[in-house]
């Protein structure tokens, strides 16, 4: 239903929408401009750099070059993913995966971008700037042509000597405004399908990347594999072997008292008894961080409540569309939860938590979206060693994301998403 304006106006949805539409494009091709300034420096530098591998001094700052490249290349990607309503993916590795950013052939259609932005870019944000003012110029031509000093007659297009000629001016500014109503949304859409073709991957460019992705997610998995069997060796050498040497330990002295009448052989046996009981709780304690048998019993969602039941503060599950899931990510993330847990308890001061678990479906594919949210202090690091990188490296090995936020204050989530196809 349209909205009644003054002097019967109608506003109709439709006027409505295509004004945002302008307005959307506007704002594009103006920033246009800054981007076409900002790749020109980018242009510079790399040009520079290139220069200075002539003599061998370049080469130290060929990754820190190429790294501006791709900086300023996955900005233009966002904006004109926005503009055209779709997202742009990027060709490039995550900054965590190593290897040789120069090397990724990626760099040649980024300097192609990189020179469409500044030639093209720079000169449509320039037009679309400069058109409205100097038709609007030509419009006020008409009303203080009259009061030029004799001699000097207002001028624009040509010079006005008279109302046929002021008249023409405001015609002429007229068309001009309404021609950059017409051709702003156009050049815009233009433009970021040209520089959508040099943006977006190539088949190769997928294909390489899905190759890199997959043997990093490969060397994430053995990564994983290994830390798990040190952990499971540190746990049996310093704790369950420990427990044991106890126990042996006891049943020996027990042994001499029997042999020599010296000594308290029923306490001596007790001990024992304790320390065997010690062993087998330790032993458990470390079955169930291999695989918790409720896991494996029960599933993923009682296992979720059995570790928000135990937690000292506070912590409420709640979970959304429960779909079947491979043990492999369901272990995944428990225990990715449960390291996330542990730091709330010991490190945040938090008073509340909140575990949240749901399925997706979409083109057969399923995913499960897990998050730990927090009302504690904020400033949790991947560097300061609170797990994370553990975490994130378990996500990753069966192809999924880790995204933490914890600012200063808190609040800090973490939140973890995997496919169901492992």
């Amino acid at each position: 239903m349209g909205v009644t304006g003054g002097a019967g106006t109608r506003w109709r949805p439709r006027e409505a929408l295509s004004a945002r539409q302008f307005a959307r494009s506007l704002r594009y091709l103006s920033a246009s401009t800054l981007a076409g300034f900002g790749g020109l420096l980018v242009l510079v530098a790399v040009l520079l750099v290139a220069l200075l591998c002539i003599v061998g001094v370049g080469l130290l700052l060929t990754g820190v070059a190429s790294g501006l490249l791709h900086r300023w290349c996955d900005r233009e990607r966002v904006r004109v993913g926005r503009l055209l309503g779709r997202h742009l993916g990027s060709p490039y590795l995550p900054a965590n995966a190593g290897g040789s950013r120069l090397a990724d052939g990626t760099v040649p259609r980024d300097l192609a971008v990189l020179l469409q932005r500044i030639v093209v870019g720079i000169r449509l944000g320039l037009l679309t700037i400069l058109l409205p003012l100097t038709a609007l110029q030509a419009v006020a031509l008409v009303g203080y042509w009259w009061a030029m000093p004799e001699g000097k007659p207002a001028e624009q297009l040509f010079p006005v000597t008279s109302w046929w000629w002021a008249a023409a001016s405001g015609l002429i500014g007229i068309a001009g405004l309404m021609a950059w109503w017409a051709v702003t949304p156009m050049f815009s859409i233009a433009d970021a399908r040209l520089a959508e073709l040099l943006l977006t991957p190539t088949h190769n460019q997928q294909l390489r990347l899905r190759v890199q992705l997959e043997q990093q997610r490969r060397h994430s998995a053995l990564d994983v594999h290994s830390a798990e069997l040190r952990r499971i060796e540190r746990d049996l050498h310093d704790a369950a072997q420990n427990r044991l040497v106890a126990v042996s330990m006891f049943v020996g002295t027990a042994q001499r008292q029997l042999d020599t009448g010296v000594g308290d052989v029923a306490e001596t046996l007790d001990k024992a008894q304790q320390a065997s009981r010690d062993a087998l709780a330790e032993m458990r304690r470390i079955i169930r961080g291999i695989y918790p048998p409720t896991l494996a019993e029960e599933g993923l969602v009682p296992s979720l409540g059995l570790l928000a039941d135990r937690m000292p503060i506070p912590t409420r599950l709640h979970v959304a569309s429960a779909l079947p899931t491979p043990a492999s990510v369901g272990a995944a993330v428990y225990f990715s939860i449960a390291e996330l847990l542990t730091n709330v308890s010991k490190h945040s001061d938090a008073t509340e938590c909140v575990i949240e678990v749901s399925w997706s479906s979409s083109n057969g594919r399923t995913c499960i979206s897990a998050s730990v949210t927090d009302n504690g202090r904020g400033g949790a690091d991947r560097r300061r060693g609170t797990g994370l990188v553990g975490i994130e490296r378990r996500v990753e090995a069966l192809g999924g994301t880790l995204a933490v936020t914890s600012p200063q204050g808190g609040p800090t989530s973490g939140r973890m998403e995997l496919p169901c196809e492992s």
